[in-house]
């Protein structure tokens, strides 16, 4: 029987996921004595092969996810020198410029599965064949070029049924995905904010959250308005707009993309599976609308762009055009920045490896001293509320509650392991109770594997979020409609997480934390080497870490993380000014 590996990739449409599944599924089981062989298949949505006997996809990478995701940043800047795929663009801008967290995420897929295969074949003197699709091993291939690694024994074989499957969804998927852009309404408010303080300060432009953009203005722009005139654009919809700011149409006009059906990124080689990426993306009805934005922001005259993520169109489009035209790009890192002029972190446990790629050379980084994010998540928490999650779950027990923040990483074999691997645990730990919260974008399905696997024990709690109302993968779920996440953090015994940010509103709540790392990725490093949090990789690790009286952690370390407000050390606008006056 072959092994069998998944790797993160896209989307395959039901009819054609049907087939090739039960065809990886067919060549996994066909007995063949001759080598060691494995199956290398696209991540299955449905994951009907995650429990599978044989799947590799869940062995540790043998490479701290910190340093996956720089070497990712890497490969991304490695692929930009396509001209092929430069000439897949809207409004003479390269997608791959305006899909870039996109992209970079499925090339760490693509990195985890080569360390994977190469961590397999070590020491293995027999040659192990890779069957897979002529576009999987094209990108492969480029991605061990990339690393300058050799695998010798190592052999790739393309399978024709699975190459079919993959090159008709590839043309299936972008032919839907140009109609879905044309046909579908935008979600993007199609106004933006301006405050015109004083003719004399200057202008700085921003880009707010989707969610609950009040509570960052609150705790973010009101501070700025001091000293600066303001240019506001929100993701999402305020239910009060900001006093005293006026209300700007957005100019819309309709904008198509070129290069789509091009010979040279079309099928089987590294560069369409690349194209894929740009072209077969879910939220392409909003691309139309996010150019519109960025142009109609910059027909005022702005000094300095505010950039805290670039993680969508309409932020990367903010700096790629600020960048064009000469305008000063401070990053206030909330998520993944990937070039800006200078960079204010919340503290140095942010300064990472793909932090520093986003800089030029000499480019200086500011610490702030405290945690945007997790102030903005906090905003409307106000007090603990001390039996927040037995009086929600309708828990009469006096027992302690351990509270696990489920994280929806594409590394869903590892996913299913740590989880089934902690409700096992607590299955044999009567005296506490399992809450696991699973995150907005997840339907449950994986943690519902790992529960069921682990014999659905009594005194575990299932909670699915209620943006996927109707559609959790089981019953078992229960959905609250105005759930507080703060309120069930603070109101449990200890949190524990594999990779959820949330493990800092955990420590900002004074609440006892754990990082579960089975497979040594690493995440969170930084909080285990300072004793902020406990690792979690063994029965007797969790056993040690929930008898043990809560550590009481330095002001220093709190400091180290970005927990603790310095805010009277740092002046955002006196931070901006200077920018502006060198």
């Amino acid at each position: 029987m072959a092994n069998i590996l998944s790797f993160d990739s896209l989307f395959i449409v039901k009819p054609l996921r049907k087939i090739y599944i039960n065809f990886v599924s067919f060549l996994s089981s066909s007995h063949n004595q001759s080598g060691i062989k494995v199956i290398l298949y696209r991540l299955d949505q449905d994951n009907l092969l995650l429990r599978k006997d044989g799947n590799l996809s869940g062995i540790s990478i043998g490479i701290q996810q910190s340093k996956i995701d720089a070497l990712s940043i890497e490969f991304y800047k490695h692929l930009t020198q396509s001209e092929s795929l430069n000439k897949i663009s809207i409004h003479k801008i390269p997608l791959l410029q305006l899909y870039t967290r996109q992209t970079k995420l499925k090339l760490m897929g693509v990195l985890n599965c080569i360390h994977r295969l190469e961590g397999f074949c070590h020491g293995k003197p027999e040659k192990i064949q890779i069957i897979t699709d002529k576009q999987t091993v094209s990108i492969m291939n480029e991605a061990v070029r990339f690393l300058d690694r050799e695998i010798p024994n190592l052999e790739w074989k393309t399978n024709f049924i699975l190459t079919s499957i993959i090159s008709l969804n590839s043309l299936f998927m972008r032919v839907a995905s140009l109609i879905t852009m044309h046909i579908r309404k935008t979600t993007l408010p199609d106004y933006y904010y301006f405050k015109n303080t004083n003719q004399n300060l200057p202008t700085a432009l921003l880009a707010l959250p989707r969610r609950r953009p009040e509570d960052f203005y609150t705790t973010y722009v009101e501070e700025l308005e001091r000293k600066f005139n303001i240019i506001l654009y929100s993701h999402g919809f305020f239910s009060t707009p900001p006093k005293d700011y006026l209300r700007k149409t957005i100019s819309k006009r309709k904008l198509s993309v070129r290069g789509l059906f091009s010979f040279k990124t079309l099928l089987f080689n590294h560069e369409s599976y690349i194209a894929d990426i740009l072209i077969i993306f879910k939220y392409h009805f909003n691309l139309n609308r996010s150019i519109n934005v960025v142009d109609s922001l910059y027909s005022n005259k702005i000094d300095i762009l505010i950039n805290r993520q670039q993680t969508n169109v309409i932020d990367n489009y903010l700096a790629i055009k600020a960048k064009n035209l000469g305008i000063f790009i401070l990053g206030d890192l909330f998520e993944e920045i990937f070039f800006c002029d200078a960079l204010v972190c919340s503290s140095e446990s942010q300064n990472t490896e793909s932090v520093k790629l986003a800089l030029p050379s000499n480019a200086k980084v500011h610490y702030k001293g405290s945690n945007s994010l997790i102030k903005y998540r906090l905003k409307a928490f106000e007090e603990k509320k001390v039996n927040y999650l037995k009086n929600t779950l309708e828990i009469t027990s006096k027992k302690d509650i351990i509270f696990y923040a489920s994280d929806p990483s594409k590394e869903e074999s590892q996913r299913y392991l740590s989880e089934k691997f902690l409700i096992q645990c607590f299955s044999n730990m009567q005296d506490y109770i399992l809450v696991i919260k699973t995150h907005t974008q997840d339907n449950g399905k994986i943690t519902h594997y790992s529960y069921c696997d682990a014999d659905r024990p009594t005194n575990v709690h299932l909670i699915g979020d209620v943006r996927q109302k109707g559609k959790m993968a089981s019953s078992k779920f229960r959905v609250f409609e105005n759930f507080d996440f703060n309120a069930a953090i603070s109101s449990s015994n200890a949190f524990l997480t594999t990779s959820s940010s949330s493990v800092l509103q955990a420590l900002s709540l004074g609440v006892k934390s754990g990082i579960v790392d089975q497979f040594d990725n690493g995440y969170y490093e930084y909080l285990i080497k300072y004793n902020a949090c406990a690792p979690i990789k063994t029965a007797d690790s969790l056993a040690r870490f929930l008898q043990n009286q809560e550590s009481i952690i330095s002001d220093a370390v709190l400091s180290y993380c970005g927990l603790i407000d310095h805010k009277e050390n740092f002046d955002m606008s006196n931070l901006m000014l200077n920018c502006l006056n060198k």
